[in-house]
């Protein structure tokens, strides 16, 4: 049924968690560190920068990403308070958050299937990103509801990595529906268990809404970052980015007809080229 998704934090959660969110890894530190001081109304950059030279192997990870193509950034980038005043507050924090992420799922790669759900979602990261310029909404905000609508996928993954496997491939074979499978094997899917780990976090109620309720269909309305991100999602998996192959997989023009019509003609993405680089990109993140 087509509804206009429920404003953040409104779908009725379980007071208590189940086994598996119970079990799941927190939310990456740093990155909620982080995201807690870029909240703040008037950011302190020392901290910022503080916080990351904290920990000096991630500081240095952060400072190869970015100056990787993941990111396109003009000029190298040399110190993290270099990094903070050439490229901002906010492309600051979705590379830190970006490298965090990475570091969470990192040890669950080693599993092709599980490694198509990181991909997924530094593709629909970059999707997000390139809506939002032709919708003329926040850039970084939306590369982050991209990177972070599956984050409860994550999590089930990096805890349960053979479960999930599995869980893909029978999946797979069979076109099962991936979240009703989740919540066959696990009692909670992707969408719940994402907003289960972000509660409480200082996360914007966009990002927030965007993490639970991205899988919904809506009608039209006030287009708002959890719609864009519903787009992205659709359009990573018609670019051929998907964790499995769609059962009724649309084409890369029809998704884009969700788009408002004036962000639609400004859209103007070649798929082919789209899907190169985003390859591209994606093969530069580690």
């Amino acid at each position: 049924m087509n509804c206009i998704a429920p404003e953040a934090g409104s779908r009725n959660q379980e007071t208590r968690p189940t086994w598996a969110l119970d079990e799941l890894p927190p939310f990456p530190i740093v990155a909620s560190r982080l995201m807690q001081l870029f909240a703040r109304p008037e950011a302190d950059i020392t901290e910022i920068g503080r916080t990351i030279a904290l920990e000096p192997v991630f500081a240095a990870r952060v400072l190869q990403m970015a100056n990787s193509p993941l990111f396109a950034v003009r000029g190298e980038v040399k110190s993290i308070s270099h990094a903070i005043v050439l490229l901002g507050l906010s492309r600051v924090k979705a590379i830190t958050v970006t490298r965090a992420i990475g570091d969470f799922v990192a040890p669950a790669l080693r599993n092709r299937a599980l490694r198509m759900c990181w991909q997924n979602s530094l593709a629909a990261a970059i999707i997000a990103e390139k809506i939002a310029r032709a919708c003329k909404m926040d850039v970084d905000l939306a590369y982050l509801g991209g990177l972070l609508r599956d984050i409860g996928r994550l999590a089930l993954l990096v805890k349960y990595p053979d479960a999930y496997a599995n869980l893909l491939a029978v999946s797979e074979e069979n076109s099962y529906d991936l979240r009703s499978t989740e919540h066959e094997l696990f009692e909670v899917d992707h969408c719940q268990a994402g907003a289960w780990m972000v509660q409480g976090l200082h996360f914007p109620p966009d990002l927030r809404e965007a993490i639970e309720f991205h899988h919904d269909d809506f009608m039209a309305g006030t287009f708002r970052m959890v719609h864009l991100v519903h787009i992205a999602d659709r359009l990573t998996d018609a670019l051929g980015f998907a964790v499995l192959k769609p059962i009724d997989r649309q084409s890369f023009h029809d998704v884009t007809q969700l788009l408002p019509e004036p962000a639609r003609a400004r859209f103007t993405e070649d798929p082919e080229a789209l899907t190169a680089e985003i390859d591209s990109r994606i093969q530069s993140w580690n």
